[in-house]
């Protein structure tokens, strides 16, 4: 098996965008980082490729710093040997990795491989069930309202922005940047709110990242007095309907594995799962 990089993003996508965009809402994280790569110009700092074999593409892969290696499986077999190969590629050329998210199995074998060059240790932060839905179910969601946020509530999406980070992703948020962010999505009109019968905000989800066809729905957050009442669901089934009503062919959610609950709910608005990943990070020994 042979390794394959690019530091081009759009000689990369020439290459292998119609691969994954045939099962785009598992490849996703790595067809959105070339796309935004190639967008924004992105030179420093970004890798992508593929490990093949013949004719045969077994991984398609992005190593754009500071964020995750990320491995997409294009097929199954030989995983084994696919991922011996990515990780020897990756320690013997010294190339620096923060993480690393892709499927469980693949996580394995890439980590005691890579360990045998690098003295380091993988940590498991999270495994996440990635759902879609391509047609919302005809439910009766919880009374309330549905509405984008206004630009005088940037603060309290910058709030709950970094309590979602703290709670769903173990990782901190600077204030300013958080604040920053929130104020140009909100612009862009990317994040919806829904309100009880008594007008208080209270669930928030943003409609963040355009894929080819579909979109994923990130940020979704409800505070911890206001769980359990449905408003999330509530939330989440408008925002997938207009999205769907909108052209997108189909819309995705990473589910943390550890959140029964939400599972439930998106399922019953229509959401099923395609697929599952891990995330590790790596801290130096």
């Amino acid at each position: 098996m042979v390794v394959k990089e690019y530091n081009s993003a759009r000689a990369f996508l020439d290459d292998y965008e119609s691969v994954l965009i045939e099962h785009e809402p598992v490849s996703q994280l790595v067809l959105y980082s070339a796309y935004h790569c190639y967008r924004d110009q992105v030179t420093d700092n970004a890798l992508f490729g593929a490990v093949l074999e013949e004719e045969n593409i077994y991984l398609i892969f992005c190593n754009v710093m500071p964020y995750n290696l990320v491995i997409y499986v294009e097929k199954s077999d030989n995983i084994l040997q696919s991922s011996i190969a990515l990780a020897d590629f990756f320690a013997k050329n010294h190339i620096t990795i923060n993480g690393l998210n892709t499927k469980y199995d693949l996580c394995q074998s890439f980590v005691e491989q890579y360990k045998k060059y690098v003295s380091c240790t993988f940590v498991e932060k999270l495994g996440l069930d990635i759902m879609e839905i391509r047609q919302v179910n005809e439910v009766k969601p919880v009374d309330g309202a549905y509405r984008l946020a206004l630009p005088e509530e940037a603060k309290l999406v910058a709030e709950w922005m970094i309590e979602f980070q703290m709670e769903a992703l173990t990782s901190e948020m600077d204030y300013e940047a958080a604040l920053q962010k929130a104020t140009k999505l909100i612009e862009e009109g990317k994040i919806h709110f829904y309100e009880d019968i008594e007008q208080k905000v209270v669930s928030m989800a943003v409609a963040a990242r355009k894929l080819a066809h579909g979109i994923a729905i990130t940020y979704v957050f409800t505070p911890e007095e206001y769980r359990g009442k449905g408003y999330a669901a509530a939330n989440i089934y408008y925002l997938s309907k207009e999205l769907l009503e909108q052209g997108y062919e189909f819309c995705t959610i990473f589910v943390d594995k550890k959140n029964p609950l939400s599972f439930r709910a998106y399922e019953k608005v229509g959401y099923k799962v395609v697929d599952s990943v891990y995330e590790y990070k790596v801290v130096p020994t």
